[in-house]
């Protein structure tokens, strides 16, 4: 056992809070990231996931796993836990919901009183809308947390906004970045499995429900039509969150003139950044697709529902996006044309995503030393 893993004050091991187990790919993504990074400090170091689908989430990543809101479990794990990490994600938020930033900083100040390091990791901050809610993030934070990793710039200003300043505060980058494409053989056989061409020329739609959504939805449709008839590429729908994002999808494709294809089904991390390695252009609203695609050197093009996704590709100076709220008619075509021309220089994308990587290191680094 490495000295990660060895008791310290008869505590060990590490207790991981997030937005585990609904069914979303990018959270699922930086769940397995961190995992990841914690064996990579210490191979038998003893993890412990709050998950919505704990018996799902302990097959998955052989970890022990215990109901999110089984809150007698995860105090008893706070008492025996070195490391509580909160994240990542964008868990100190209110947009979402108010129930859900109570909840967190709830655990964040629960794990510091029964005796564990508290970390926030490779996470994204705000926006808390509300005075009371500001306030909270301010005191719990000030107070409970060791460090503090972040994701992109905007939510270093956030912090500094609510007044966060006794944490160390590090900048990094999303923990997902890290995670690699499964084998090329085993893409083509997934491409194949569902209709699609190893070879063919793509572009992909990562989408999501959202207000307003439907109202848009012919200018998503105009764009997927635009990159058939001027450039030969065949729309693809990619689900993030499977559960709803098919709904926008189905939107799209029955206003469009051409044909596309919908991936519904979940088929693992390492496949869906397999598929989208493939694409020529990833138009996307959401985060982790623009994530994933970024980390493979595809071009982009971001539409913009949550401030979140705005702050993502200002930090990795991606210039070719749109506010969801904004968008009208005609607007997505010349960011394809751009994006297409992206497309030439894959190999200056791919060097900004190994520049991403390697800051991402800096997550793992301050979890080791809370650790020893």
């Amino acid at each position: 056992m490495g000295t990660a893993g060895k008791k310290v004050n008869n505590r060990r091991g590490v207790l991981i809070c997030g937005a585990y187990g609904y069914g979303n790919a990018g959270d699922d993504a930086i769940l397995e990231a961190i995992v990841k990074e914690m064996r990579g400090i210490d191979p038998d170091i003893p993890i412990t996931v709050m998950s919505r689908t704990p018996k799902e989430t302990e097959r998955k990543y052989k970890v022990k796993s215990i109901f999110t809101f089984d809150f007698p479990e995860f105090l008893n794990e706070m008492r025996k836990s070195r490391l509580y990490i909160n994240g990542g994600g964008s868990l100190i938020q209110d947009v979402t919901s108010r129930r859900s930033l109570w909840f967190y900083l709830f655990t964040i100040r629960a794990a510091k009183l029964l005796g564990c390091r508290v970390i926030m990791y490779g996470c994204g901050i705000g926006p808390v809308t509300r005075a009371r809610g500001k306030r909270s993030v301010r005191n719990i934070l000030n107070k409970y947390v060791d460090v503090i990793t972040l994701r992109e710039n905007h939510s270093r200003a956030e912090l500094e906004s609510y007044g966060v300043t006794r944490p160390e505060i590090i900048l990094s980058s999303d923990p997902a970045m890290i995670l690699e494409p499964a084998p090329e053989e085993e893409v083509s056989a997934v491409m194949k499995s569902n209709g699609l061409d190893p070879n063919g020329r793509y572009i992909c739609l990562c989408l999501r429900r959202w207000p307003g959504f439907r109202e848009k939805s012919e200018f998503f449709a105009a764009a997927a039509d635009y990159a058939i008839e001027k450039y030969g590429l065949q729309p693809i729908f990619l689900s993030i969150d499977h559960q709803n994002d098919g709904d926008a999808a189905d939107a799209v494709l029955s206003m469009m003139k051409g044909r596309g294809k919908i991936l519904r089904n979940p088929m693992g991390t390492a496949r869906t950044i397999g598929i989208l390695s493939r694409m020529e252009i990833v138009l996307s609203m959401r985060l982790h697709g623009l994530i994933f695609a970024s980390a493979q050197g595809a071009p982009l093009v971001g539409v913009s529902y949550d401030p979140k996704v705005t702050a993502f590709l200002d930090y990795i100076g991606q210039e070719l996006y749109l506010e969801f709220d904004s968008l009208s008619k005609g607007q997505l075509e010349p960011l394809i044309d751009e994006a297409v021309k992206l497309g030439a220089q894959r190999e200056k994308l791919r060097e900004k995503a190994d520049a991403l990587r390697a800051v991402e290191g800096r997550n793992i680094e301050a979890a080791r030393k809370l650790l020893l």
